[in-house]
């Protein structure tokens, strides 16, 4: 009977602590679940209402965005169109400057050709035609301030343009080698002198007219220049090589390109007006 009551006991003993472990089990196992679902609606109803906030925000921003290039586009093209006429013209002319020293440096590959078979030069003399306008450049380079403060900016740049017709009247009519050399040296130093007149010049007359805002465009307008007369000199040697087929072409090319642009710019600036700032050092 003990050992009965044993075998009747122990069931009872260990029946209600493993209910009650099976009950708090599932309890345990409920209550993750209940906060699995409210983390999962705070989720949805915080995280959408945030992505929603944040694409609308970002629509704003970009509409926002448009609006203010759209007004800044308006404002510069509206600012580029006040700039006088006068000005615009002046930059035009005084550009040619930057034109004539692209178009020297770039000249010399399409004129050597017919230069060397007309003049019967060697490869160290047409190597020379080439440098002798680098060395006028580099001897009157320095004094290009001097001749702007002494002559004004816009004399300075009248002024060289005779040079450049010097240098174009004596290489279209050279005779020899030693001619084509001292026309070169004549082109280099007007170019030395002509670019640092023209950057003073479209520098100080935007400055005068108070448009700061564009003084680096305009001034970079010379620079832009240089490429141009590169592309121009590439062009009139391509031009007199396949249709004139002029055994003497290089005196055109030397001469009368550089006459021509140089004539150009003494029209053009003759009719502009002086540096403001010159003529108030000046008083």
């Amino acid at each position: 009977s003990k050992m009965g009551l044993k075998k009747t006991q122990d069931p009872s003993k260990f029946e209600v602590p493993e209910n009650n472990y099976r009950l708090n089990r599932r309890a345990d196992d409920v209550e993750p679940q209940d906060d699995m679902m409210k983390n999962s609606d705070s989720s949805h109803s915080g995280g959408g209402g945030g992505g929603m906030t944040a694409d609308i925000s970002d629509y704003n921003g970009g509409h926002n965005g448009a609006l203010a290039n759209n007004a800044t586009s308006s404002s510069s093209s509206s600012s580029i169109s006040s700039i006088p006429p006068t000005l615009l013209l002046a930059t035009l002319y005084a550009s040619i400057s930057g034109l004539l020293f692209g178009y020297q440096m770039g000249i010399t590959g399409g004129a050597l050709h017919s230069l060397i078979s007309s003049m019967g030069l060697t490869s160290s003399q047409a190597e020379s035609v080439s440098s002798f306008f680098f060395i006028g450049l580099m001897v009157a380079s320095p004094f290009g301030g001097y001749a702007c403060d002494r002559l004004g900016r816009r004399s300075s740049i009248l002024y060289t343009d005779g040079v450049f017709t010097l240098a174009s009247l004596v290489l279209f009519f050279a005779q020899n080698y030693n001619s084509i050399l001292a026309g070169r040296f004549i082109a280099g130093c007007a170019s030395g002198v002509s670019l640092i007149a023209a950057v003073s010049y479209i520098s100080e007359l935007a400055s005068a007219e108070h448009h700061h805002a564009h003084r680096g465009a305009l001034v970079s307008t010379v620079e832009a220049s240089v490429s141009l007369g590169f592309l121009v000199s590439y062009l009139a040697a391509y031009g007199m090589t396949v249709y004139l087929d002029y055994e003497e072409g290089w005196r055109l090319l030397f001469g009368a390109g550089t006459f021509f642009l140089a004539l150009v710019q003494w029209i053009g600036m003759s009719k502009m007006p002086e540096s403001p700032e010159w003529l108030a050092e000046k008083g």
